[in-house]
């Protein structure tokens, strides 16, 4: 008897059924929450732990406050607050006065294997597509 899709059909259920739970194991070994929404894997959601630190301090940093202040008043252009209330210049996210919240973000970027140690200016420019603070260039530099 040859086997057809319709055959398979179930097996297949099972299978990813099977899968799913140990890729949630696996996932959770390193350290990353899993918040279950749906009933399939793909609904999966990841989002790194820094942005919801930079979300969180967004909310503490004296110059940050002023900022979120005038974006929240429409009185300025290049400030801009996403439906989370975050902080974003001209498009990238706002990174507060937070040395170590900043080291973080350049030490990600340059060590990650991914990166192949870019010099300066490739870190720079890659990162200013995403982050933005007073005087990055230098500190990147």
């Amino acid at each position: 008897m040859v086997a057809d899709a319709l055959s398979r059909k179930s097996i297949h259920h099972l299978c990813s059924t099977l899968s799913r739970v140990s890729l949630r194991d696996e996932i959770e070994k390193m350290g990353v929450h899993v918040i279950k929404k749906g009933e399939n894997i793909g609904d999966l959601t990841i989002e790194p732990e820094l942005y919801s630190e930079i979300r969180e301090k967004q909310q503490y940093g004296s110059r940050i406050a002023k900022w979120w202040a005038l974006a929240a008043n429409g009185e300025t252009t290049w400030l801009g607050l996403d439906t989370d209330a975050s902080l974003y210049f001209e498009g990238c996210w706002c990174v507060p006065d937070d040395e170590e919240l900043q080291r973080s973000i350049l030490s990600e970027a340059h060590n990650t294997p991914y990166s192949v140690h870019p010099g300066g200016d490739k870190l720079y420019k890659g990162l200013k597509k995403t982050f933005w603070w007073p005087g990055m260039k230098r500190e990147v530099a």
